[in-house]
């Protein structure tokens, strides 16, 4: 990604908007990419790059998800200078839905103004500066800061091989110090998640029928008759005071049960 802009004095010195290569995962799963790009930015003012696009890539799927980004052969150059230079740059994440995310960077031949470097990952990088000549400005200067990014979190990761910042400091002939922000230029950057994990589906757990009370011979009890010269027996008193058979004067039903992950019913 290019996008960068300043104007001295009313008067538009550098102008580069653009995205080049670049592949986003189907939302449904699946892989999307692109390979072979010559890397040019049409209709930019102050700004020439070349080189390829070997490769963009953004898989996902059930179990993981991963993307990754090469470029070779690249040469970005401003005003007029050769500003960063490179063999081959990668960038690459992995996000499996169980075990660590990982984010990868590599380089190969980078330079800044001509000057080999080596950036290392989440720090504030490396700042350097070249004269340049610009219309209505004495003693005109780029500022160009390489930072590297490889960071995970437990959802996701991210790789940006080569983050460029790039400053336009001078004078107006006659007049006051100007330090212009002229934007940002991203070489080789891969994004991932982690895949969400399902949700466990509740299942009912099989009721069992309550049994009922058998003789000795399998057949039901026979209904006790009591002689007209035997008076009744006194019902038994409950004895449970979780459990209340219908004699006791509480209500009876077959055992059921749902699981859940919160409450269970009995």
């Amino acid at each position: 990604m290019v996008d960068l802009s300043a104007s001295v004095l009313g008067l538009p010195v550098i102008t580069a908007d653009a995205v080049i290569g670049t592949a986003t995962a189907p939302a449904g799963g699946g892989t999307d990419s692109d390979t072979a790009l010559a890397i040019t930015i049409p209709g930019a003012l102050g700004v020439t790059a070349s080189g390829t696009v070997v490769e963009v890539s953004a898989t996902r799927g059930d179990t993981a998800s991963s993307a990754n980004a090469e470029i070779a052969d690249l040469a970005l150059g401003v005003l007029g200078t050769s500003v960063i230079d490179a063999d081959v740059i990668t960038a690459a994440v992995a996000c499996p839905q169980v075990g660590a995310q990982t984010a990868d960077t590599t380089f190969v031949g980078l330079e800044l103004f001509g000057e080999p470097v080596e950036l290392l990952p989440n720090t504030p990088g490396v700042t350097a500066s070249a004269a340049v000549t610009v219309a209505g400005l004495t003693g005109a200067s780029l500022n160009v800061t390489l930072t590297n990014v490889e960071t995970t979190t437990a959802d996701g990761a991210t790789a940006i091989a080569v983050q460029a910042t790039i400053r336009l400091t001078g004078t107006i002939v006659g007049g006051p110090l100007l330090d212009i922000p002229v934007g940002s230029v991203i070489l080789a950057e891969a994004r991932c998640e982690r895949p969400l994990q399902a949700s466990p589906t509740p299942t009912a757990t099989p009721t069992q029928p309550t049994p009922s009370p058998t003789a000795a011979h399998g057949r039901p009890d026979p209904v006790t008759r009591h002689s007209p010269r035997r008076p009744p027996r006194p019902a038994q008193p409950c004895l449970s005071p979780v459990t209340a058979p219908a004699a006791c004067g509480g209500s009876s039903a077959p055992a059921s049960s749902w699981s859940s992950p919160v409450q269970r019913h009995g």
